[in-house]
């Protein structure tokens, strides 16, 4: 069944759910700084990994979200189940695969990374444990995107309320009770994914997938494997291209700012993520929408959508920058007492209050072009801003002119700024139009 959807029905769910998921984290190395300060830096620089890793997913994850709301849309029931039945056997594979990667090449991937011996012994552990696991995040990743596309956000929230309180019992558990360190959360996070994943694929059998599913797929779906693709692999490049930038920052940061540096910058953006999470959520909720309307042909509503929902979240985004500015470094005072890394934080954070409002371009209006099919287009300029702005700019600011993090929050801040303004241009052009995936079908 598909239920009528609007912005606030789905971005106050996605919110509250995304700030499950960021306090999942926080709560994870809030307990582990208890244990020691290397014990929180290696497992975030596991979740680098494991963050990336997730993306692969999303190549399946990103297209069944756009097609299935395209379809949706064009109230084309049969090709949405067989979107949905094709992705859930594409991203079981995929994940099966790198969990299979993460188990065996995890403790390579770290010390490519940089990461220390002091926190390597605890990456190493967390890695090959939660690592080992990845399917269920796959396919937990599919279930809850077909969820949200059908218009059950608040179901989706509840699921993820629940692995959240699993996480926190099973880090108290194992971490304190049984005095087991980055293992022990690492157990908790893989129990706490397990439940999830159960619920949700439960959810989609009952509620959304019809029954006798896989006669969808009797003859090779390609032409849904393509479209999948063709939305889905772009859109990743894109988040993919970020990442590996974003692990290259880690590794300059590693080898050339040392591992104080390092467990400032996982602990501040730990903080950040909690605050950029009201973006975020109008950025998800608005790609399915405009996903909807590209797929019913309303084009024009499909803009004003967009640009509305954009000033939205910007007014919202300068709220929360302007307590990042005065407060942000205060936060930090909940994992660390470390004068050192609390001198570092409230400078970065003063630094991210200039960056948010750019980011917010990107998380609204190009997840608006993604959800009219035009996914080629952020690649583009994502992988010329992120590596000659952000990456050699981290480089060149950070170390070079030896401003340090603060020169590379700078760099980071220009690239965000920058696409965001090519990916206005680009809405503001209409050249998304032509994109539809239900419409090129046709």
């Amino acid at each position: 069944m598909v239920k009528r959807v609007t912005l606030l029905s789905l971005a106050i769910p996605l919110f509250i759910e995304m700030l499950f998921f960021s306090m999942l984290g926080m709560v994870d190395l809030f307990i582990l700084s208890r244990v020691s300060d290397d014990a929180a830096g290696g497992v975030g620089a596991c979740n680098q990994i494991i963050s990336f890793t997730n993306i692969v997913f999303n190549i399946i994850c990103i297209g069944a979200n756009v097609l299935v709301s395209q379809y949706i849309g064009a109230k084309n029931k049969e090709s949405a189940q067989m979107t949905m039945i094709s992705s859930y056997l594409m991203v079981t594979s995929v994940g099966v695969l790198g969990s299979v990667v993460l188990f065996f090449f995890g403790k390579p991937i770290l010390q490519l990374m940089g990461v220390t011996p002091n926190l390597l012994s605890h990456a190493e552990v967390y890695i090959r444990i939660v690592g080992s696991m990845m399917f269920m995040q796959a396919i937990l990743n599919l279930s809850t995107v077909i969820m949200r596309t059908h218009g059950y956000s608040k179901e989706t929230l509840g699921i993820t309320a629940g692995m959240n309180v699993i996480n926190v019992v099973g880090d108290i558990l194992f971490v304190f009770g049984f005095n087991m360190g980055a293992a022990g959360a690492a157990y908790a996070t893989c129990i706490g994914r397990f439940v999830a994943m159960l619920m949700a694929v439960r959810f989609v059998r009952r509620r959304i997938l019809d029954k006798g599913p896989f006669r969808y797929i009797r003859n090779f779906p390609m032409r849904i494997i393509r479209d999948l693709f063709k939305v889905g692999l772009p859109s990743a490049l894109e988040n993919i291209c970020y990442n590996v930038s974003q692990i290259v920052v880690t590794g300059i940061i590693l080898h050339n700012l040392g591992d104080t540096a390092y467990i400032t910058r996982t602990y501040t953006l730990q903080i950040i993520i909690i605050f950029l999470t009201m973006s975020m959520s109008i950025g998800q909720a608005n790609q399915i929408l405009i996903g909807r309307l590209v797929g019913a042909g309303k084009f024009d509503e499909a803009y004003h959508t967009c640009l509305s929902n954009f000033k939205k979240a910007f007014f919202i985004t300068i709220g929360y920058s302007i307590v990042l500015f005065f407060f942000g470094g205060v936060f930090v005072k909940v994992f660390t007492d470390d004068p050192e890394i609390l001198k570092w934080s409230a400078m970065v954070m003063m630094a991210d209050a200039f960056l948010e409002p750019g980011r917010t371009f990107n998380l609204v209006i190009i997840n608006g072009l993604k959800g009219s099919g035009d996914a080629v287009f952020p690649v583009i300029i994502g992988v010329i801003s992120m590596w000659s702005i952000a990456t050699l700019g981290a480089w060149l600011l950070g170390i070079v002119a030896g401003l340090g993090l603060l020169g590379i929050w700078i760099a980071m801040a220009a690239d965000e700024w920058l696409r965001g303004f090519i990916a206005l241009h680009r809405w503001h052009s209409r050249k998304w139009t032509s994109k539809s995936l239900v419409a090129n079908e046709a």
